[in-house]
């Protein structure tokens, strides 16, 4: 038996109800309206506010009032747009219900029609109505608002004033307005959701209006807390103008890390600077600013002791933001040159823990050989950097025994991943110390091999120093800043020259701390070198002044012949010293294409390094190339070594008294191979 025809069988409609998009072409036609009436209503709180704010911060103030003019007027767009859409899908939606209507009741005619056995009806008299469905509509509406910069930044030294009354009238104002717009927000939102259950026929296409208006009015939020904070600060300040520094550090918070400076950053007190510093992204800029290339130590002294540090009595007490720095970057801090001696010895002994657990770790985690195709090992490659890393590390703890046997041991930086470890362990405080002297090594030595003898000839002359200057402090920087060359490399001038442009840098940046001390005389810095070590220094003191008191040479392995005499070094020329003993059968072999500064045409005052009696008492006398080498009554002495003559005399020129030197002998004549002038 046939199924009993209902009539209502193929009037399945579609999914669109009239009262949900007329309540949200209804929500959107009274926020536009909002929105664009918003202008009119915050127009007189900003005219008051510009009759004072000037500065840096009254045209973020006018650039983001009309940012935020801009995004209203946008957004009442889009919503006057969606209004129209929605009235247009509202049009077509009727017109497919009464499509699906027509098509329904022809269907129900031609039912009728089949069972009453009239199917041979001309057609032509009731035609089928229109069986393809029309295309449901597409409603996008985007919109996202921009962002308001907050934030002046800058080196600039500059002011803004403003009247704080009128400033928190315009928060009043705007947060009104805000409290308004979020009643609106709430019925677009509510209309828009129920919108799309009742009305799911329509296609979504991109929406972001809803989120954008949320943000939007995050964003006028946000102002109304940064203009109230301005306001306070002004008030704060109890005058009507101030600095932009001080307003930065109030507002940091709301600056971009890429936007932030050195300057910005100095200028925070140390609870503003860990609320900053808690920003990961934060952190890594001033990690970033802190290590790139060429940063002038001068303008990093005045930023760091801008920070706050206690100077008193001959002794520095970092400040608690100082304090804060050292144990949150002391990887930056312990090399920053700029930053005084004290503040990177505290940075570097955190690293020294550091660095031990890093490679101890990686040691146990990096197997020692790696396998070779025929079957053999070979020696892993990273495994043996960590092992030279670990004895370098070993060094520069027996490198600050040594320094630190008589007096305090200062360690002013090392790195052991950036090519051949380096560092500088000084005998004493460079901070502090009334004559600071830089003792640069030669050929072969590096922390991992031979550090701490070299550092105990820092603490050597150091001792000697005393002893000729009761009255007065003393600090030899046992320096290592630099890739020595080995012996196939030593008549090269590659890692001198690149030595020297690494040793002007530290000088310059010692000078800085020095002045910013408020400690600096001419007499304070003096430099001794050996061996290779006085090609690196003469390279430098001939590349750049660098207020240097003294230079003495220890048995030299060569002046470049560009550096034609004492007078291109930018070192008093009665200040410069020279010595070689009669046993160091080493020193001439670097001299092939270099000068002795012996040299009678050099210009360099000859101080002996033979067994001398001096005031009365005996002075060994030096025995070979090295400088520290007498352990037992069978060893010969080295040029440092205690008791020696050498270390005598170089006490002397290092503190100011080299017109009481013993003379030495000046080379008869050029060595073989050296062009001359």
């Amino acid at each position: 038996m046939d199924k009993p025809f209902v009539p209502g069988d193929l009037v399945l409609g579609i999914a669109f109800d009239d009262g949900a998009a007329d309540a949200l072409i209804s929500a959107a036609d009274s926020a536009d309206e909002a929105l664009r009436s918003e202008g009119a209503f915050l127009s007189g709180a900003i005219d008051r506010v510009m009759e004072d704010f000037k500065g840096g911060y009254a045209r973020l103030f006018v650039q983001a009032c009309a940012v935020r003019a801009d995004d209203r007027v946008r957004l009442a767009s889009v919503l006057a747009a969606l209004a129209e859409d929605v009235q247009e899908a509202k049009l077509r939606s009727a017109r497919e219900k009464s499509r699906l209507k027509n098509l329904a009741d022809w269907q129900q005619r031609a039912d009728i029609r089949e069972q009453n056995f009239q199917s041979f009806l001309n057609p032509l008299g009731d035609p089928m109505p229109a069986e393809w469905p029309l295309p449901a509509p597409t409603i996008s509406a985007v919109f996202s608002p921009r962002d308001r910069a907050r934030f002046a930044g800058g080196s600039e030294a500059g002011t803004s004033a403003a009247d704080p009354g009128n400033l928190r009238d315009f928060v009043s104002q705007s947060r009104t307005s805000t409290n308004m717009l979020k009643n609106e927000l709430g019925r677009v939102r509510n209309a828009w959701g129920s919108f799309t259950a009742a009305c799911s026929w329509v296609n979504s296409g991109s929406v972001t209006f809803v989120s954008g208006f949320e943000q939007l009015l995050r964003e006028d939020t946000a102002d109304a807390v940064w203009v109230e904070r301005i306001a306070a600060a002004f008030e704060a300040a109890g005058s009507g103008s101030m600095g932009d520094t001080i307003l930065n550090s109030v507002l940091i918070q709301y600056a971009p890390p890429r936007q932030v400076s050195l300057t910005d950053i100095g200028a925070l007190n140390t609870a503003q600077l860990k609320a900053w510093l808690a920003t990961p992204a934060n952190k890594d800029r001033l990690q970033w600013l802190l290590e790139q290339p060429g940063l002038d130590p001068v303008m990093i002294a005045e930023w760091w002791a801008g920070l706050g540090q206690t100077v008193a009595s001959g002794t520095i007490e970092p400040g608690e933001a100082q304090i804060f720095l050292i144990q949150t970057l002391p990887g930056v801090i312990g090399n920053l040159n700029g930053v005084t001696a004290t503040a990177r010895d505290k940075a570097n002994r955190i690293r020294l823990a550091t660095e031990d657990e890093r490679i101890k770790d990686g040691l146990t985690k990096t197997p020692q050989f790696l396998p070779a195709s025929q079957g053999l090992s070979v020696t892993n490659p990273a495994w043996t950097r960590l092992q030279t890393q670990q004895k370098a590390l070993d060094g520069i703890g027996e490198a600050l025994t040594n320094a630190g046997a008589a007096d305090v041991a200062v360690l002013l930086g090392f790195d052991l991943t950036h090519g051949s470890p380096k560092a500088q362990v000084s005998a004493g405080n460079p901070d502090t110390a009334d004559n600071v002297t830089y003792a640069v090594s030669g050929m072969n030595i590096t922390p991992h091999s031979g550090f701490n003898d070299w550092a105990f000839n820092a603490a050597n002359l150091q001792a000697q120093q005393k002893l000729l200057s009761r009255d007065k402090s003393f600090a030899v920087v046992a320096w290592i800043n630099y890739e020595p060359p080995t012996v196939p490399s030593v008549n090269s001038g590659d890692a001198a020259r690149a030595g020297a442009d690494r040793f002007v840098t530290d000088l310059q940046a010692f000078n800085a701390v020095r002045e910013s001390l408020g400690n600096r005389t001419p007499e304070t810095l003096h430099v001794l070198a050996h061996s290779y070590g006085t090609t690196v220094t003469s390279n430098a003191l001939a590349a750049a002044a660098l207020n240097v008191a003294t230079f003495t040479m220890l048995g030299s392995a060569g002046i470049e012949k560009e550096i034609r005499n004492t007078g291109d070094l930018h070192v008093p020329a009665e200040q410069v010293f020279a010595t070689e003993a009669a046993g160091d059968g080493l020193a001439d072999l670097g001299r092939f294409q270099r000068q002795d500064p012996r040299l009678e045409s050099f210009g360099a005052n000859v101080f002996s390094s033979e067994g001398a009696i001096i005031d009365g008492a005996q002075y060994q006398g030096t025995t070979e190339h090295n400088t520290l080498v007498h352990r037992t009554a069978r060893d010969g002495y080295g040029y440092l070594d205690k008791g020696t003559t050498a270390l005598y005399e170089a006490a002397l020129t290092t503190t100011g008294h080299g017109d009481h030197i013993l003379p030495g002998a000046r080379p008869v004549s050029p060595p073989a191979g050296f062009a001359g002038r």
